[in-house]
């Protein structure tokens, strides 16, 4: 930028010490055509050094007020997140230091509560800390190959106490001898929160489909589900840190508002691209096309 600066000011005096020597050396020259020179002159080499000096610090500033904004409210969305848990242990521990431990039905269901909340904090940290990995590239590159087919049975037999416990099934249909390059792990992270996420806004009784297929220049993956479905207007922000669709719904289902925006980050890892297709009452389906 400081090159940039010391460019554009020798420029500008450069232009103006020509007009100057020309009008002396042609003393003929009026002194109103040399000032309409020097003025139309400057201000073109003004407009140019606006594009060119002042127009991507300005754009840079407005790229670093719109990332401030974005770390308030995530910092909003982080503390709103954890204060509701604690707030919720903080209560019980104390109805039970007052006395309710004697009645063991109460003391069951309280412990109860205290177990899903815990749970909860320790899964919306281990969440941030995966993001963070992702976004910082903490975490070493991998360049492995793994079959894709076998992940997906893998990730499908370890969901399966979700899915019966929701009474929807997993079906899979994968083609034989598809391989990736890159972190299995990630690979793993990506299906198993859009399958988590499937199973959660799927009906009893319906199923999740989980498809992966060669195509000409790239691998397709994509889960489907027949559940309740996204309206258009959500599916912009689906992948934004904490945004829920349906947020109480979302809770009582233990999610942390981070697994699809855990997903887009593991996506760019693979260069991989997302597209969404849904309709109300229809159910959702998500896609993710890795090249190859």
């Amino acid at each position: 930028m400081k090159t940039k600066f010391f460019a554009s000011v020798f420029m500008l005096a450069f232009y103006n010490i020509l007009i100057a020597s020309l009008f002396i050396a042609f003393s003929e020259m009026r002194l109103g055509v040399y000032f309409i020179a020097s003025i139309l002159g400057s201000t073109i080499i003004s407009f140019i050094l606006y594009q060119w000096l002042i127009r991507p610090v300005m754009e840079l500033q407005r790229q670093l007020e719109e990332a401030e904004n974005i770390r308030k409210e995530f910092v909003a969305n982080v503390t709103h997140e954890f204060k509701t848990p604690l707030t919720s242990i903080s209560g019980f521990l104390e109805t039970l230091q007052s006395g309710a431990q004697e009645d063991p039905e109460v003391r069951r269901k309280f412990l109860d509560i205290l177990s899903i909340e815990t749970s909860r904090l320790t899964r919306l940290i281990e969440d941030l800390l995966i993001i963070s990995e992702i976004e910082n590239k903490r975490s070493p590159q991998i360049d492995e190959s793994f079959d894709v087919k076998e992940t997906l049975t893998q990730i499908i037999r370890a969901m399966k106490p979700i899915s019966e416990n929701l009474k929807v099934k997993i079906q899979l249909q994968a083609e034989d001898g598809i391989y990736l390059r890159g972190s299995e792990d990630r690979f793993t992270q990506m299906l198993v929160n859009l399958i988590e996420n499937a199973l959660k806004y799927s009906e009893a009784g319906s199923e999740v489909l989980v498809h992966a297929s060669k195509m000409e220049a790239s691998v397709e993956v994509f889960v489907r589900d027949y559940g309740i479905g996204i309206a258009n207007e959500n599916i912009p922000r689906l992948f934004e840190r904490f945004y829920r669709i349906d947020k109480s719904r979302s809770q009582k289902m233990g999610g942390t508002g981070l697994g699809l925006s855990i997903v887009k980050h593991a996506a760019t890892l693979f260069n991989a691209k997302l597209r969404v297709e849904s309709a109300i009452g229809q159910g959702s389906t998500f896609y993710i096309e890795f090249p190859v």
